[in-house]
C-alpha cells in the first residue's frame, strides 16, 4: 500500500500556493502540431511586457493571454487588445491577493479565465460586456454563458448567504475561495463537479453536498477553519490529495460506501479523531488520516473502524523506514454490516465518543493522551483487576487472621490441658 507518491503528498500539503491547479474549464483539446514539444512550450511561455501588462501569445486560443497585471484603478476594465494582439485569456492567479480591485469587466474577446484568477482580491462585482459568447454576470457573480459553470463568486462580496442557481453543474477552480463573508451557502442538486480549491479559505460553518456530486478536486475544502461536519455524497469514489487539509475544526466526517481511495494528506490538519472506513476503500494515501498539516506530527488518539484485514487496518500501523514513517493508531474491527449501518445511520456513539474540542486557530494535540473506546475498556479492566487484587488481599488477610485466631485458640487449649495435668 505504501508508495513513493507520499513524497509528492509532502510537497502538496506543505505548500500554500495553488500552482498545481488544472487548466481552465473551458479549454479545448490541444491541436496537433509538427513542432517539437520544447519549441511549442518555448513559444507559449515567452513573456512580453507592455506597459502594465505581461502576456504571451497562445496559439491554441489565437491571441494574448495576460499573465501579470497590477491595475492602478480599482474598477478594472480588461483590454480587448494589447499591442495589436487580441486578448483571449487570463492566466492562473493573475490578480492574486490584489485587495485594491473592486470590480472587473470582462471583454467580448476574452474566452478563457485561468484557475483562481481572482483569488484573495477585493472584487465585489463582475461585469461582462454585452453579447459575450462565453460568459455572463448575474448579481455580480460570473457564470459561463449557458449557466452550467459558476466561474467566480466575488471574493469581497458582502452578502452572508447565497444560493447557487439550479442548473449549475460545475463549481470552477477557486470559485468561492477566500471569501470571508459567506456563512451560508445552498447548493442545487444539479452540481456534479467541484473543482480544486473551490471552497478553500472560506468561513462556511456547514456545507451540504448534493447527492449528484461525482468529483471533488484537490484542496477543494482546504483551510475551511469553521467547517465542523461533512458528509460525502454517495457517488464519490476518490477523495483527492489534501481535499480537506487544514480544516482544523472538522471533527465529524461521514464517508460513503462506494468510496475507493482516500488521497494523500486528505484530512491532514483536521480535528478528525475517529472515522469509519467503508468496505469499498482499497487505498489510503500517505498521511491521509491522523496527521497535522506538517505531515510529521501524528495524533495517537485516532480511532479507525473498518474490516479486519482491510487497508484500514493496514494503515493503522503502516510504516516505512526509508521515510521514517510509522503509524500507531487504534483499529477496531467491525463487520461489513456494522460498517454500513454506522455510515448510513450516522451513529456517533462509538466513532466520536472521545473527540476533543478543536480550536479555530489550530488543533491542540500535545495534551492528548488517548480518548477512545479501547482506552475506556482498558480503564475498566484495570479497575476490575484492582478490585480483584484488593479482594484477594482482603481474603488473604482474613484467612491469616482466622489462622492466627485458630492458633491462639489451640495454644490456649494446650495450656489448659497442661494446667489440668499439674493439678
Amino acid at each position: 500500500m505504501f508508495s513513493k507518491k507520499k513524497f509528492i503528498s509532502f510537497i502538496l500539503c506543505g505548500m500554500l500556493s495553488v500552482s498545481c491547479m488544472s487548466m481552465p474549464v473551458f479549454a479545448e483539446t490541444q491541436p496537433e502540431t509538427t513542432e517539437s514539444a520544447t519549441e511549442t512550450t518555448a513559444k507559449k511561455t515567452e513573456e512580453i511586457t507592455s506597459g502594465e501588462y505581461t502576456y504571451h501569445i497562445d496559439e491554441e486560443y489565437g491571441g494574448a493571454v495576460i499573465t501579470q497585471y497590477k491595475p492602478k484603478d480599482k474598477n478594472v476594465v480588461l483590454p480587448a487588445e494589447i499591442d495589436g494582439n487580441t486578448v483571449v485569456g487570463l492566466g492562473d492567479f493573475i490578480f492574486d491577493r490584489q485587495s485594491n480591485i473592486e470590480t472587473v469587466t470582462i471583454p467580448v474577446s476574452l474566452c478563457h479565465i485561468g484557475a483562481s484568477a481572482f483569488y484573495g482580491t477585493g472584487v465585489k462585482e463582475f461585469f461582462v460586456d454585452a453579447g459575450h459568447p462565453m460568459y455572463k454576470a448575474e448579481d455580480g457573480v460570473l457564470f459561463s454563458k449557458d449557466g452550467i459553470a459558476l466561474v467566480a463568486y466575488p471574493p469581497a462580496k458582502a452578502d452572508t448567504s447565497y444560493t447557487v442557481p439550479d442548473g449549475v453543474e460545475e463549481l470552477y477552480h477557486g470559485c468561492f475561495a477566500s471569501n470571508t463573508h459567506l456563512t451560508e451557502l445552498e447548493l442545487p442538486d444539479s452540481i456534479i463537479y467541484i473543482d480544486s480549491w473551490a471552497f478553500a479559505y472560506t468561513i462556511l460553518e456547514k456545507l451540504e453536498l448534493p447527492d449528484n456530486v461525482k468529483e471533488i478536486g484537490a484542496y477543494s475544502f482546504a483551510y475551511m477553519k469553521r467547517l465542523t461536519d461533512i458528509k460525502l455524497p454517495p457517488q464519490i469514489i476518490n477523495i483527492p490529495s489534501a481535499a480537506f487539509a487544514g480544516s482544523s475544526n472538522l471533527v465529524n466526517v461521514t464517508l460513503n460506501e462506494g468510496l475507493v481511495e482516500i488521497g494523500q494528506g486528505a484530512f491532514a490538519g483536521t480535528a478528525v479523531r475517529s472515522i469509519v472506513i467503508p468496505t469499498t476503500v482499497n487505498e489510503i494515501g500517505y498521511c491521509a488520516l491522523g496527521y497535522a498539516e506538517n505531515l510529521k506530527t501524528s495524533y495517537s488518539t485516532l480511532v479507525i473502524y473498518g474490516l479486519s484485514g482491510s487497508v484500514a487496518q493496514t494503515y493503522s500501523n503502516d510504516k516505512d523506514e526509508e521515510y521514517n514513517y510509522k503509524n500507531n493508531f487504534t483499529f477496531i474491527s467491525k463487520t461489513s454490516a456494522q460498517i454500513k449501518a454506522m455510515l448510513s445511520d450516522g451513529s456517533e456513539d462509538e466513532t466520536n465518543g472521545g473527540t476533543q474540542e478543536a480550536t479555530e486557530k489550530k488543533v491542540i494535540v500535545k495534551e492528548e493522551k488517548t480518548s477512545n473506546s479501547a482506552f475506556t475498556w482498558k480503564v475498566i479492566i484495570m479497575a476490575l483487576g484492582a478490585v480483584v487484587l484488593c479482594g484477594g488481599i482482603g481474603a488473604v488477610a482474613v484467612s491469616a487472621n482466622k489462622n492466627k485466631a485458630a492458633g491462639s485458640n489451640n495454644k490456649a487449649e494446650k495450656n489448659a490441658d497442661t494446667d489440668d495435668k499439674k493439678e
